[in-house]
């Protein structure tokens, strides 16, 4: 037998906004299930991985597993600003302060923004911005 990944559960004081938020940011509608509230995410768009690192107090700082996003196009700063027209928090810029930033949804769940589909392109080929 071997195990999949069911769901990521993420709990919160008023889960219906989080919900809300969680569904701007994916761009997912939310349904009422019979087990509560959940975005309803298309097949295939499962987490790619699961990521295991060792944990500093400045790179996670609620100490616990996060949700690493990236947008599909444009520039990790629009991603960004869309995240806190949403409300997101920004709570750091990653150490080389140009790949990914640390943010926390409404309720102060950490999770990391990456660079967009796009830029990581542009690295890979050495095309700057």
């Amino acid at each position: 037998m071997t195990s999949h990944l069911r769901r990521l559960t993420i709990p919160g004081q008023d889960p219906a906004a989080l919900a809300r938020f969680w569904s701007g940011v994916l761009l997912r509608p939310v349904v009422n299930g019979s087990d509560g509230l959940h975005l309803q995410m298309v097949e295939g768009n499962e987490p790619q991985a699961l990521y295991f690192t060792t944990a500093s107090a400045q790179s996670v700082p609620s100490g616990g597993p996060f949700l690493s996003i990236g947008a599909l196009c444009g520039t990790l700063t629009d991603e960004v600003e869309r995240l806190i027209s949403l409300g997101a928090v920004l709570l750091h810029d990653s150490p080389d302060g140009s790949r990914s930033v640390m943010m926390a949804d409404p309720e102060g769940h950490t999770f990391m923004v990456e660079l967009s589909e796009e830029e990581l392109m542009d690295d890979e080929f050495g095309l700057t911005r």
